[in-house]
């Protein structure tokens, strides 16, 4: 199923409780893949849910389109599934407001990262970034 802002969900998934037209980007990640969205993002999402605000994520991928073609179609919602003795839970992660390729759009990610709204900037260096000689 592909998500987006008006997706109606089953009531057993946890959703935002915060508007996110409301939230202004305040987070630039480049290195927008899974670890990111299952960590940093989800923390995000859970602290402005506790009342901080504008935090949003602008997303960058140095990489591949992959991302950005799976996240900007569902106005950058996905779920993250916990599971533990008790059940599985859903979470909607709200945070991601998009995805930009740098290689398809470089002054788009230095806008992003110039905003006068961008408090961060972050990175995700995962273990492809630990090549000790030529590919």
């Amino acid at each position: 199923m592909r998500l987006s802002a008006h997706t109606p969900l089953p009531v057993s998934v946890q959703v935002p409780d915060y508007d996110r037209a409301d939230q202004k980007p305040g987070i630039v990640h480049i290195g927008i893949g899974a670890f990111h969205r299952a960590h940093q993002a989800l923390y995000t999402d859970a602290a402005m849910g506790a009342g901080d605000r504008d935090w949003g994520i602008i997303g960058v991928s140095l990489r591949s389109g992959d991302v950005a073609a799976q996240l900007n179609p569902q106005d950058g919602l996905y779920t993250v599934s916990r599971r533990s003795a008790a059940g599985t839970a859903l979470r909607l992660i709200g945070a991601v407001q998009k995805v930009i390729v740098a290689a398809d759009d470089p002054q788009a990610v230095v806008d992003a990262i110039a905003a006068p709204t961008t408090h961060i900037v972050s990175l995700t260096v995962t273990e492809k970034g630990y090549l000790r000689g030529p590919g």
